[in-house]
């Protein structure tokens, strides 16, 4: 029997979740759990699991437990705190809110949801470059103050899309592109050939390629090498009129440039 300890979190305004709704969304409940359990019994069988939204009972439940799901947590003395733990699992994709790793105990396994939000992440990304492409922010500005100008657009096919981050939502997004004829320049550390792109670079051909986007697509990791990754500079590489999407992280966007 393996002991699993699911520890959610309330919103608050400066963290995950940081609504109420974010909350429900995220939250794994008993009914939850236990209709998870059902649809896979030969698991749940060998698990006994505690779920718990409190922080003070923390120690309690990891004193016992071999493996924590959650998407935040006390890291001090956490091999004093929970001697049993072998792996740890962020029901997120972005984990840099744990970083330095430091406090990670030897031999413990972390993993992530990395690739859970690729279709979702993809059909949001493209709807994001078509009301760029078809002047929805001005149309819905417009509307607000009662002004009613006729915009217009050519077809989005042929348009040129720079997608900085090739990851899971970044090739979901890249085959909705392709699929409505724009032109998928991918750019990553490696600027590996993905089938999903129609030319990759590395990150390091970025101020080339940025000239040529009608629109440039963020959706990459905050780390040291993308932290204001788009500056004033790059910034003012883009083509006038292209549009900008980021739904990565907001540091990888240097917002005051």
């Amino acid at each position: 029997m393996y002991r699993v300890h699911i520890k959610n979190n309330h919103h608050r305004p400066d963290t995950f979740p940081n609504t109420a709704e974010g909350e429900e969304v995220f939250t794994i409940t008993r009914e939850r759990f236990d209709a998870a359990a059902t649809a896979h019994t030969d698991v749940a069988s060998q698990l006994d699991v505690s779920i718990d939204w409190d922080a003070d009972n923390f120690d309690h439940h990891m004193a016992i437990a071999d493996a924590l799901v959650t998407w935040n947590l006390p890291t001090e003395n956490l091999t004093e705190v929970a001697p049993n733990l072998k792996w740890i699992h962020i029901i997120g994709a972005g984990v840099e809110h744990l970083t330095p790793m430091d406090w990670l105990p030897p031999g413990v396994i972390l993993t992530n949801n990395k690739g859970v939000h690729a279709d979702k992440g993809g059909e949001f990304g493209i709807m994001s470059i078509l009301m760029l492409h078809n002047h929805m922010p001005k149309i819905i500005t417009n509307q607000a103050g009662a002004k009613y100008d006729s915009l217009y657009s050519t077809p989005i096919k042929g348009k040129t899309l720079v997608l900085i981050g090739t990851g899971s939502i970044g090739r979901a997004v890249a085959r909705h592109a392709q699929s409505m004829g724009i032109h998928v320049i991918g750019v990553s550390r490696h600027g590996k050939k993905l089938p999903e792109l129609d030319e990759a670079v590395a990150v390091d051909d970025l101020d080339r390629v940025l000239p040529l986007g009608d629109f440039v697509f963020v959706v990459t990791p905050l780390t040291a090498e993308t932290t204001n990754l788009l500056d004033v500079k790059r910034l003012g590489l883009m083509k006038p009129g292209a549009g900008l999407v980021n739904i990565g992280r907001a540091g990888v966007v240097d917002y005051d440039a």
